[in-house]
């Protein structure tokens, strides 16, 4: 066997397929449903103050898919921007990360490019994209 089919049959074997929607394009407006752990600080005090050692917190992030890219199954990310008290917000996620529980779609958007960074640079009234119909 070649090392590329040996390293597909390993992909497609690990892979955790959820029940999510992948169907996602550069533009839309997604709400993603993640969840972040809390391992910050390992340091026993005497007052037992620090109960949020192995918290698990979920999150929701709004907002619009700037790029999308990755070729094979493990390498796909998008980028998400927001922006918050007029400060943009980026965050890139792994597309079929275990730590995403739940993508909704909010909004199609209708753009020719394939990938959006000229939004950085736009405030948040100028932004409008326009819908898929």
């Amino acid at each position: 066997m070649k090392l590329n089919n040996i390293i597909n049959y390993l992909e497609n074997k690990n892979i955790k397929v959820n029940n999510i929607n992948y169907n996602f394009n550069v533009g839309d407006n997604i709400s993603v449903y993640y969840s972040s752990s809390n391992n910050s600080s390992n340091i026993k005090k005497k007052d037992d103050r620090l109960k949020k050692r192995n918290k698990v917190k979920n999150q929701i992030l709004t907002g619009y898919v700037i790029s999308k890219k990755g070729d094979n199954k493990f390498n796909k990310t998008f980028i998400i921007r927001k922006i918050i008290n007029n400060i943009g917000v980026e965050i890139t996620f792994y597309l079929y990360s275990p730590y995403i529980k739940d993508i909704k779609i909010n909004k199609r958007g209708k753009v020719k490019k394939a990938k959006l960074y000229y939004l950085r640079k736009l405030s948040n009234k100028k932004i409008k994209l326009k819908n898929k119909k």
